[in-house]
């Protein structure tokens, strides 16, 4: 972007990530705000304009809405020119869509954690099986003994289930049970 005019140049990968065709619009500062998500605006501005001021680089991960609606996260990259007298002329930097980068590993975290969680699941349910079976109770209460042990241990309640089922795996089960309240 030259500052003193305002004008800028886009790649053809900037208009299309805008969700138009290239030389279909005249890009402007004003124009790449509007495109801006809402809540984002007024940090990324605010970064182009300290860079306006001061020069400089800056980075951030921002979201874009094209023309069609749709959300795409970008990184974006500036770096402001200043000419000997400390005057910024020049902008230049790029962008590029990380939306299927992120959405990707936020599929992988996602399942990672209910793969977790089932697997979480599966030893308090047989830490319970255990208490049921060694205390005579109902799932309810075996279920209570196992998280009343974990309060009074600190100890998350799948860490109690996993020590007891790996007491029970070594004939030790009654033994480690003794130690509940």
């Amino acid at each position: 972007m030259d500052v003193a005019s305002g004008q800028m140049q886009w790649s053809r990968g900037l208009f299309a990530i805008h969700g138009l065709g290239q030389g279909e619009v005249v890009p402007t500062f004003e124009l790449l705000m509007a495109h801006k998500h809402p809540q984002d605006r007024g940090p990324v501005r605010a970064a182009w304009l300290n860079l306006m001021e001061a020069g400089g680089h800056g980075a951030l991960l921002h979201r874009v809405i094209d023309t069609r609606g749709k959300e795409r996260r970008v990184f974006s990259a500036i770096h402001a020119q200043a000419d000997p007298s400390g005057h910024v002329n020049c902008i230049r930097g790029f962008m590029v869509d990380v939306t299927q980068s992120l959405r990707i590993e936020s599929q992988a975290a996602a399942s990672e954690a209910i793969e977790g969680a089932y697997a979480h699941k599966a030893v308090i349910e047989q830490a319970k099986g255990i208490v049921m079976a060694l205390r005579g109770v109902d799932a309810e209460c075996a279920f209570k003994i196992l998280a009343d042990h974990s309060q009074h241990t600190n100890t998350k309640l799948h860490g109690v289930a996993g020590e007891l089922a790996k007491a029970a795996a070594a004939g030790k089960a009654r033994e480690a049970l003794e130690s509940f309240r």
